[in-house]
């Protein structure tokens, strides 16, 4: 019989894999998710006997936003179903035009089927077929159209792939009704595949040298170690359920020089040493920032690099300067919007009061001022010790908007990315099955 592991939604099951657990469906988890616990064996008569239940299981909204950012998106899945209609409609009509008798009819009835389907209507027959296939609804149809997504050896229920990341979300998407999404590994477990404390999805992550997509973060980089501190740091306390998709640069380790400067020449290098991960460079919102960002997006760097700024805030389109003709509110979104006016009002406030801007130098090739918050480390040190106080993730997005805008805009960006080199992935196949 073999053992299996299983991707279930809710309490039903509806891909397996036979004795071990694939790197994509290892990709979707993180060990904060895992669970065991042990239950009565009801299939042995041994007083006592319990079998191990080990899962790793996550809420609905959190498993699609982890297939977004490995590429699996919503558009990914229309352009894949698109693509599949139009082969599964060249197909059918083939078999119509040669077949005869009763298999003639049947294919011409499966061709009328497919002329009218949309994803929609793919989603309610798929549902259907789900709850036959895997649950105990309704019995096996008769209508050939129907039968399709019923047969096991046809593509009409797996069209993108049995169990990979598109046709998971395919999946899930024809079941609104399922709250949760678990991979079970109890019965690996109970066979000794794996032992009971393994812990298998950061084991897939480790062997990361030896393998490719979908399990390697997405590396973040920043014009210098206090960025990086801050944006790991709210990941961590605004998005825990994403920690193990990102990781960031580590200027400390081998005392890396940062600035906008080092962070382009940094892509210069990455991009000729064909550095392969997703990266994600985020420049300040500053005069210099957005300087080395317009230089950056027109270095023609390979698509697995994503460019970005912080992005423009309501705090910084009024906030307090100080320059040589005296105080002034100004917006300084794109002058002297660095990381720290990004770290919350209650770090930036002195005595109540916000902590002004202070005009720095003019730059000539910009013909703009350059300025920075007066008492950064300060404003450092305030942030830092809030967002360790934070109750919950959703207290920490309220406490501190600005960041939670940083990281939308990148999970954003790398969904998109991820997403376009999904799609050119699958068509490279669907190319290949055509030649």
């Amino acid at each position: 019989m073999g053992s299996y592991c299983e991707i279930q939604f809710d309490e039903l099951s509806v891909c397996s894999v036979k004795w071990y657990v694939p790197d994509e469906w290892a990709a979707l988890f993180q060990e904060s998710d895992r669970r065991c616990r042990f239950c009565s064996d009801e299939d042995t008569d041994l007083e006592g006997s319990a079998r191990p239940v080990v899962d790793y299981c996550t809420d609905r909204p959190t498993f699609l936003w982890r297939l977004a950012l490995l590429g699996a998106t919503d558009t990914t899945v229309r352009s894949a179903f698109e693509k599949w209609l139009e082969s599964a409609r060249a197909t059918w009509r083939e078999y119509r035009d040669s077949w005869t008798g009763e298999e003639q009819m049947g294919a011409a009835r499966i061709c009328t089927a497919l002329d009218t389907l949309d994803f929609n209507e793919w989603k309610h027959q798929a549902n259907k077929a789900i709850h036959a296939r895997y649950g105990s609804d309704a019995a096996k149809p008769t209508d050939p159209f129907e039968q399709r997504f019923h047969d096991y050896d046809d593509s009409f229920l797996h069209f993108a792939g049995y169990g990979s990341l598109v046709g998971l979300r395919a999946l899930l998407e024809a079941c609104p009704e399922a709250k949760e999404v678990s991979l079970d590994v109890g019965d690996l477990v109970d066979a000794g595949h794996y032992e009971e404390d393994e812990r298998i999805c950061d084991q897939a992550r480790s062997r990361l040298p030896f393998i490719a997509n979908p399990l390697e973060p997405t590396i973040i980089l920043g014009e210098g170690s206090t960025d990086l501190l801050v944006l790991q740091h709210a990941l961590a306390a605004m998005y825990p359920e994403l920690v193990d998709y990102f990781s960031f640069f580590d200027h400390a380790e081998f005392s890396v020089d940062g600035g906008t400067t080092y962070l382009v020449k940094f892509l210069r290098a990455f991009a000729g040493a064909r550095m392969t991960a997703r990266m994600v460079a985020v420049f300040d919102n500053d005069t210099a920032g957005v300087q080395a960002y317009t230089q950056a997006l027109a270095l023609n760097l390979p698509t697995n690099f994503i460019i970005t700024r912080l992005p423009d805030i309501e705090l910084a389109r009024r906030y307090p300067t100080i320059g040589p003709s005296g105080p002034a509110e100004v917006d300084v979104n794109g002058s002297a919007a660095g990381i720290e006016l990004y770290l919350g009002e209650n770090a930036l406030r002195r005595h109540g009061v916000l902590r002004p801007v202070r005009w720095t130098g003019y730059v000539p090739s910009a013909a703009k001022y350059q300025g920075e918050v007066e008492g950064k480390s300060e404003v450092l040190r305030a942030f830092l010790d809030g967002i360790t106080r934070m109750a919950s993730k959703e207290a920490a997005r309220a406490q501190f908007p600005e960041l939670a805008a940083v990281w939308q805009r990148i999970f954003g960006l790398v969904e998109q990315n991820a997403g376009d080199q999904c799609q050119r992935s699958y068509l490279r196949v669907i190319n290949r099955s055509h030649d």
